[in-house]
């Protein structure tokens, strides 16, 4: 008997659930971060897609009037927030500051563009001969590596964007859990049908609602007014929680 037991293959223990401070303090940051490089990875991949199939003479010149267009709406449409003093100036100064650090200030743009309209004239030299080989590459890659900058900068400037949105959506999620408070009481009072299959199925929506907005957002390939996706996501994610909690068990 004791000889069976310990035969027995014993089932792997589930995976720990991490508490709201580790969540808030590595979880969720980390997250945020796979978003943006998961955004910015798509973006990169439709942006190289289309200069090479959808338009070619227009080059990075395109995606440059996408960043100009987003930077006007970032300067113009968030003139008071909750999350910061004068937001417009503000996170305007911060991405002017970050533009100019990361591509001017580090001499990524001269040197890009020194090497498209430097001479490619054959050399011995081995140094030499390696230069006129970048410089070729370069020449090539022009285009795509100026739009790489440009929308690095897209992405910079929707993620503030999302940043000083998230009192819409906390609002959205105070309004959403006391809806579905109010509901899920006269439900349990009205002896009303519960079901576990639509608790189930609307509390796995919360977390796509949440996320996968925002990689549409900030991996969308051409320049689009925030309000147009932000204000849909923010119902979406809404009545996803509604439902969720106006579903939950009668009883604790």
């Amino acid at each position: 008997m004791t000889t069976a037991q310990s035969n027995t293959p014993q089932r792997p223990l589930p995976p720990r659930k991490h508490g709201i401070i580790f969540n808030l303090l590595w979880g969720w940051p980390w997250a945020a971060v796979g978003i943006f490089l998961s955004s910015l990875l798509l973006s990169l991949v439709i942006e190289y897609a289309c200069i090479t199939f959808l338009w070619p003479e227009r080059g990075a010149s395109r995606s440059y009037q996408v960043m100009l267009t987003e930077k006007q709406w970032l300067s113009t449409e968030f003139n008071l927030s909750l999350l910061l003093f004068r937001p417009s100036t503000t996170s305007v100064n911060w991405m002017n500051n970050a533009y100019e650090l990361m591509f001017i200030k580090s001499g990524i743009l001269d040197w890009l563009s020194s090497q498209y309209k430097s001479p490619k004239t054959p050399d011995k030299g081995l140094f030499q001969q390696i230069n006129t080989w970048i410089g070729l590459l370069i020449g090539y890659l022009y285009q795509y590596l100026l739009a790489t900058v440009y929308i690095v900068t897209i992405t910079m400037v929707r993620v503030i964007i999302l940043f000083l949105s998230i009192p819409l959506f906390l609002l959205v999620i105070i309004v959403a859990i006391i809806e579905g408070l109010g509901r899920r009481d006269l439900r349990r009072y009205g002896a009303a049908y519960e079901s576990s299959f639509v608790y189930h199925h609307a509390r796995r929506l919360v977390k796509p609602a949440m996320y996968i907005p925002c990689m549409v957002y900030l991996s969308w390939p051409s320049a689009i007014y925030p309000n147009l996706l932000l204000l849909p996501a923010a119902l979406l994610l809404g009545m996803a929680i509604t439902v969720t909690v106006a579903s939950f068990k009668k009883y604790l």
